[in-house]
């Protein structure tokens, strides 16, 4: 037997649209990242830095540093890249959990969008009776003791509810 699913107007949306808490995880691969990519930058700066002295060397003087330290150093480049590149994986392995989880959010949000239409049907027969009421006291040539009801047909126009319900179609 299927479970009867709740109408958007007897969800609670309070409670209902919740962004959930980011994971601890996130923060920690991205901090592991971040450190990867601050090894690979300095083993990067030591590799220019020995490739700087090489080039450097007078000749004539006994060398500093030998072209195979320098290529060495490179050399020693490839694992903190290896490094980098897996922290960003989790990194973006742990993002793509949480944007799911943030995904499951659109059926609520399309439930919530159902009920603000729905309000926005009743106040627009609820506005409607106003601006009826309104018209009746026109044809009957009365004056009513309040302006509101003169109001309610404005409400209806292209500044009021259809502005509403325009703005409400116009996302997503």
């Amino acid at each position: 037997m299927l479970a009867k699913t709740p109408k958007a107007t007897e969800l609670d949306f309070a409670s209902v649209l919740k962004i959930p808490p980011k994971p601890a995880e996130i923060a920690e691969a991205e901090r592991k990242w971040q450190g990867a990519v601050a090894e690979r930058e300095a083993a990067q700066a030591r590799h220019r830095e020995m490739h700087r002295q090489y080039f450097n060397q007078t000749p004539g003087q006994p060398p500093k540093i030998t072209a195979a330290e320098v290529d060495q150093a490179g050399a020693e480049i490839a694992p903190f890249q290896a490094r980098e590149l897996e922290a960003m994986r989790a990194l973006e392995a742990q993002r793509a959990a949480f944007d799911d989880e943030l995904a499951a959010l659109r059926s609520k949000i399309d439930a919530y969008r159902n009920a603000i239409s729905e309000k926005i049907d009743q106040l627009e027969d609820l506005i409607g009776i106003g601006a009826q009421f309104y018209a009746a006291s026109i044809e009957a040539k009365v004056r009513l003791p309040s302006k509101m009801p003169s109001r309610c047909q404005s409400l209806l126009g292209a500044h009021g509810l259809q502005m509403l319900r325009k703005i409400l179609n116009a996302v997503d």
